[in-house]
This record gives structure tokens, C-alpha cells and sequence, in this order.
């Protein structure tokens, strides 16, 4: 099955990039792994504002509810020159051999609220219980599994966990019918489902405060080769987050007219939870953090290159 995704993805990017030399403007594609708007709305914005147009560049986003392995491949095959995603599934994809490189940050916090059933009300109510998640070996796993070690809960001896396909929908399905008892939600999926009378029982965010959710990603080919592309981009990427911070309302507005999906009045409430996460100012720290949270014993430069973000923000 994921081959034949796969398969289907080139031939769309492929037909991408054919109609981008037809015209003979150079077209910078970028994958972003979730519909999420804190996945989606920096990019949006940075196109609504002309943030991108200002750095000389047109940016085309292509948003896949996939999975960090799938936009390893994407990168890996050229049909995508920079992938927002877990940051996670890229390290994981990188220590495995993968000619990837980490060139910025973007949501540098966990976004995850641990949703419950209803008749759960602390995290200690996990014990003996089943939290659903999508995707084995990605962010949302990672998040959970760390999330409640540091709350004293040991997966396999004090909880399971269900992977369930079909994105966050699924999730809440399996929630609502009793299949799982917890699940993580990012922000827009977290006011709903307090709207629908779910409890938070755990923000990852207060519990994994070093350790960043989603990053910018590029392969060490094309970094190398344009590196002022590189730099453009995330140059971009920071004036829209800091325009993002300063007026939410029109952020709301650019996101909605450039394809993003939803509820405005969620999205509005939801935007109060990440906005001041969004940051592409990467710290080698941050890398070192979850390299060591996920039993990597690398040192972060193999990982990160933070030449092209000094450019961009001059940070020294």
C-alpha cells in the first residue's frame, strides 16, 4: 500500500514540476505532512503576505496526511525540496543513512493534547488502558510514550498503545466508540474535541518544553547546490510567523483564502495555543534533546546544519 501511494505522489509532484518548467518559473515545492493548520499556516501566510515573493522565490505547498517516512521519500526522490515534519521520523530517517538534512525549525514545541474518555480525569487513570495513535515510530507515538514516562507511566506495563489508520478522524472514532481511552489531538483537533466533551488530561507541550514537534528539512543535495534558495525560505518562513504572532485575525483570513481547511472559530481558538511555538530559530540543543530521547548517539551536526538559519535570522 505504501508503495503504491508512493507511486501515486511522484507521478503528481512529476506533474508538478512539468508544469513549472512549461512556464519557466522556478518553482520551490515543499510537502508539509499534515493538514494541521500549525503545520500549514506559516507557509500559507508567508504566500498570502508575498512574504516568499519579497525573497524572490515562488513556493508551492502540497500537503499530504502522511507519514515522516513518507516525506523522506518524497525528498529523496526530488519531488519535493523541502518537507515541514516531525522531527522525529526525519532524525529517526537520517540516522538510518538518508542523505536528508535538518535546516531550520518550525514548531518548536510538542502540540499535543492527550484527550480522554470521558470518566478519565488524571493521567494516573491511564493505568490499564489503551491510547490510540497513527503512525508507529512517529511524532505522535514518540510524544505519548515520552509524555506519561515523565508522568510515571511505562508503556507495555502500565498502558498499550493502538496505532489506528486514518488520521486524526479515526482517532476520535475509536475514541468515541471506546476502542482506545486516550488519544493525542493537535490543536485544532483538541478544541473540538473539548467542544465534544472530552477532557485533557496531559499538554505535551508543558512536558516536553525542549523538545521541537515539527522542522524544516531539505536533502543535503539540493541544500549544498542552492543554498540562497535555503535561505530564502526560511527567511520567509520567520516574517510570516512573526507576522502570525502580531495579527492573528488576518493570519486566520491568508490561511482560509490560501487552502487551508476548517472551522475558523476552532482554528481561531486553537491558534492561541501554538502561535508562540512557531519558530524556524533551531537550536543545536533542541537536536541533541530528542536525539537523546530517542537513544541516538550522534553528535547533532550530523543532523543539523544551522548555517543556512544564521543567514536567514543572524543568529550567531
Amino acid at each position: 500500500m505504501k508503495k503504491l501511494l508512493l507511486g501515486v505522489l511522484v507521478l503528481f509532484f512529476g506533474a508538478l514540476q512539468s508544469l513549472s518548467s512549461a512556464a519557466e518559473v522556478p518553482v520551490v515545492t515543499v510537502a508539509l505532512v499534515s493538514t494541521s493548520w500549525n503545520t500549514g499556516l506559516p507557509t500559507a501566510v508567508a504566500r498570502g503576505a508575498g512574504f516568499f515573493k519579497e525573497e524572490g522565490l515562488e513556493v508551492r505547498p502540497v500537503t499530504l496526511a502522511s507519514s515522516g517516512p513518507i516525506m523522506m521519500a518524497l525528498l529523496m526522490s526530488g519531488q519535493a525540496d523541502f518537507v515541514i515534519a516531525g522531527a522525529v521520523a526525519i532524525l529517526r530517517g537520517i540516522a538510518r543513512g538518508a542523505p536528508v538534512v535538518v535546516v531550520g525549525g518550525h514548531l518548536n514545541r510538542m502540540s499535543y493534547a492527550l484527550m480522554s474518555a470521558r470518566g478519565l480525569k488524571t493521567v494516573a487513570d491511564l493505568k490499564g488502558k489503551t491510547i490510540g495513535i497513527t503512525g508507529i515510530g512517529g511524532m505522535g507515538e514518540f510524544t505519548v510514550v515520552e509524555s506519561l514516562r515523565r508522568n510515571g507511566l511505562i508503556r507495555d506495563r502500565d498502558f498499550t498503545v493502538l496505532n489506528i489508520e486514518g488520521g486524526p478522524a479515526a482517532r476520535i472514532a475509536a475514541l468515541k466508540s471506546g476502542k482506545v481511552h486516550a488519544v493525542p489531538l493537535t490543536p485544532g483537533q483538541r478544541v473540538q474535541a473539548e467542544n465534544d466533551g472530552f477532557t485533557v488530561l496531559l499538554d505535551t507541550r508543558e512536558t516536553l518544553t525542549e523538545i521541537p514537534s515539527t522542522i524544516v528539512a531539505s536533502t543535503r543535495e539540493f541544500a549544498s547546490s542552492s543554498p540562497d534558495k535555503v535561505v530564502k525560505f526560511l527567511r520567509a518562513l520567520a516574517k510570516a510567523m512573526d507576522f502570525i504572532r502580531r495579527d492573528k485575525e488576518k493570519a486566520i483570513t491568508l490561511g482560509r483564502s490560501h487552502g487551508l481547511r476548517g472551522d475558523i472559530a476552532i482554528e481561531r481558538k486553537a491558534l492561541e495555543y501554538y502561535a508562540d511555538d512557531l519558530d524556524v530559530r533551531l537550536k543545536r540543543e533542541n537536536i541533541t534533546a530528542l536525539l537523546k530521547q530517542i537513544d541516538i548517539a550522534e553528535a547533532p551536526q550530523k543532523y543539523f546544519d544551522d548555517t543556512y538559519l544564521t543567514r536567514a535570522t543572524g543568529l550567531r
